[in-house]
């Protein structure tokens, strides 16, 4: 069992033009889990909204998804998934932009978690292309 800690977030700033959200999404055997509410408070990006930290345990075989969403002034919403396993190693991250997901780095083996993330938050109707076999196949330091 491994424990990690994530940001989560839902802020906007106090003219309402941008805004940010950090969600957690564990997937495992049981089923998946969306976390969006901290455990402990923290502070956010902007002023207005709730944002801290959440620590959860993994088991063998379990993985969490770290969704970041920013909206600007023009409504364009940009983001990335960053998928985490059990041992704590970030083993994929895709960007979405302009209505697709394209890989930044990682193994495309993981796709389909990143596909389960994107239909438990309901964005399907918002994701036009999916391009996993671009990018890096690990991290450069």
């Amino acid at each position: 069992m491994f424990q990690l800690s994530f940001e989560v977030e839902l802020t906007k700033s106090k003219t309402g033009l941008h805004t940010i959200r950090k969600t957690l999404v564990a997937l495992g055997k049981d089923g998946t889990r969306l976390i969006s509410n901290p455990e402990k408070q923290g502070r956010g990006t902007y002023k207005v909204g709730i944002a801290g930290l959440v620590t959860i345990n993994l088991e063998p075989g379990e993985y969490a998804v770290h969704v970041i969403l920013t909206k600007n002034p023009k409504n364009k919403v940009r983001g990335r998934f960053k998928v985490y396993s059990h041992e704590g190693h970030e083993v994929l991250e895709v960007k979405y932009e302009k209505l697709k997901i394209r890989r930044v780095f990682g193994d495309p083996r993981y796709s389909w978690i990143v596909d389960k993330t994107i239909d438990v938050l309901g964005l399907t109707n918002y994701i036009r292309r999916k391009n996993y076999t671009t990018g890096l196949l690990y991290k450069q330091l």
